[in-house]
């Protein structure tokens, strides 16, 4: 596949599994963002302290963590298109718990659900768009397409988040409109024909080497990776980058109702501007070329997110909307790239284990989320949210930190 073809040829290129994925990242961005926007009507309607909240959004992200191993290497001991069909299921069963959780237990059960397949759909996504190309720049750019998908459900979550609840107030009302998306990908990941062909790359040298052809390094298993120190700069990257993305996600809207003094639907449409930072960037990462190397683009985009986080901490009460806006637009465009990036940067060293790669980053991601979630809901609860918002900031400038390291190294 040539990435120097126009946007739209690009996109009229790519197989049908592709658009299953990229529906599939969408659906995932959607649901990824809808807690965050919800927060103070669960918190209103279901009687639940920010303690709780903190605890309900890091077992949620603990379901990303299983959901990363189950798309990774484990994925590939089935036939892909089985696993599209039986993971999308699952999710559809676990919404509709969601949807009818008499109590705050069992939707935590039914939230982890969720988490865990989607999860697992999304890194099976990039295990797969990772083998359509053998160019790390081209590989990174393929993989940048799910995180725009992504990227493009957040920022459609926000908005139907507020949407639904100015029809319905209850907290489950978004979940509802959830429900019809992934019913939608239900219908995608039915369609055999089409998913008939679609396979992972053999992973051993011996299957995978041709006549004539350079050898193929032999799977190094996840072990062997975390004892390299590119992959631990990575993942290092990569749990700062999560914690700050996802910190953010879910705390913004309380922050800015609680802490600001802005209104409910406010703060969720200003939420909205964070997602257009993070499109803005993967849009750019994945159709634009560029003379910046990868490792050149996260330092710039790293500090952007640490310095408009700071903005946002540092506002007063009652900061005008459009400050808190372009504070959130920056902050997405600062870690918008930083997964297919990440990713591409360990796959150039390690081009053999892609599904593992992206299942590493996909639980370092979630472990971020899961410090965002329980630090700033026990610090929101003993402190205030004010003083929780620092570690956003800390987050984005390790992140920062650990880009320029990953520079050096390049």
């Amino acid at each position: 596949m040539s990435l120097s073809r126009s946007p739209l040829q690009m996109l009229a290129g790519l197989p049908y599994v592709a658009w299953v994925i990229l529906y599939c990242a969408v659906t995932w961005g959607v649901f990824g963002a809808l807690l965050g926007a919800v927060t103070p009507n669960l918190r209103a309607q279901m009687g639940v302290s920010f303690q709780q909240i903190g605890w309900l959004m890091a077992i949620w992200s603990a379901g990303g963590a299983v959901g990363s191993l189950l798309g990774g290497a484990i994925a590939k001991r089935f036939p892909p298109r089985r696993l599209l069909r039986a993971y999308t299921l699952a999710v559809m069963i676990a919404v509709a718990g969601v949807f009818w959780a008499p109590n705050f237990g069992w939707l935590a059960s039914f939230m982890v659900a969720v988490a865990t397949f989607e999860t697992a759909l999304f890194t099976l996504g990039h295990g797969l768009l990772a083998e359509l190309s053998d160019d790390p720049e081209q590989r990174t750019r393929i993989i940048s397409l799910v995180d725009v998908g992504y990227s493009t459900g957040s920022l459609l979550s926000p908005l139907m988040a507020a949407a639904a609840l100015a029809l319905n107030p209850s907290w489950r009302s978004p979940y509802a409109v959830f429900a019809l998306m992934a019913l939608g990908l239900l219908m995608l990941a039915l369609q055999r024909r089409h998913l008939k062909a679609v396979q992972f790359r053999p992973d051993h040298p011996h299957d995978a080497a041709a006549p004539g052809a350079a050898p193929v390094r032999a799977p190094l298993g996840y072990a062997g990776l975390l004892r390299q120190p590119l992959v631990r700069w990575v993942l290092v990257a990569g749990l700062c980058s999560g914690l700050s993305e996802w910190g953010q996600y879910f705390w913004f809207v309380s922050f800015a109702t609680e802490a600001l003094g802005q209104h409910e639907q406010t703060a969720r449409l200003a939420l909205g501007f964070l997602m257009a930072g993070m499109v803005t960037g993967r849009i750019w990462q994945a159709f634009v070329h560029s003379r910046w190397s990868m490792e050149q683009k996260i330092q710039g985009l790293g500090a952007l997110a640490a310095l408009a986080l700071a903005g946002v901490w540092l506002s007063p009460v009652d900061t005008p909307f459009v400050w808190l806006a372009v504070c959130n637009y920056f902050t997405g465009l600062g870690v918008s790239v930083g997964f297919p990036i990440l990713l591409g940067i360990a796959l150039r060293g390690f081009p053999q284990e892609a599904p593992r790669l992206s299942a590493l980053l996909m639980i370092v991601f979630s472990a971020g989320a899961q410090i965002a979630a329980v630090l700033m809901g026990e610090m929101a609860e003993q402190f205030g949210l004010r003083a929780a918002y620092a570690v956003l900031v800390v987050a984005a400038a390790g992140f920062a930190f650990c880009a320029w390291r990953l520079g050096r190294r390049g």
